[in-house]
């Protein structure tokens, strides 16, 4: 099996005073790779005034780490289950941290 681009989107975020980047990646990949068979970067980098955070919000499993979430520099350790799962729960940290959801979604 080779991999399989699922989701992959970048676009700015500026709304209620905040500013920042969204970008998106998951991928389908053989479970060699990885035992539940998906890497994922969701990420929304905040403008600070002095420069981007890059780990405002953040779940992830590239680079060989297991799968973690960043939430304001601090890292968590994170049970993926589903894509739809794991764009569920980054929302809810999104609706926490900015007031709203930052990816549009509707599961099955």
């Amino acid at each position: 099996m080779s991999v399989v681009v699922l989701l992959r989107f970048k676009r700015p975020i500026d709304r209620e005073g905040i500013k920042g980047v969204l970008e998106v990646k998951v991928y389908k990949v053989p479970e060699e790779q990885v035992p539940h068979g998906f890497k994922y970067s969701l990420q929304f980098a905040k403008w600070t005034g002095n420069g981007w955070d890059s780990n405002f919000l953040r779940y992830d499993n590239f680079c060989g780490h297991t799968d973690h979430k960043h939430i304001k520099g601090q890292r968590f350790p994170y049970k993926f289950t589903d894509v739809d799962a794991l764009i569920r729960d980054f929302n809810a940290d999104a609706r926490e941290l900015l007031g709203f959801e930052l990816i549009p979604w509707e599961s099955d």
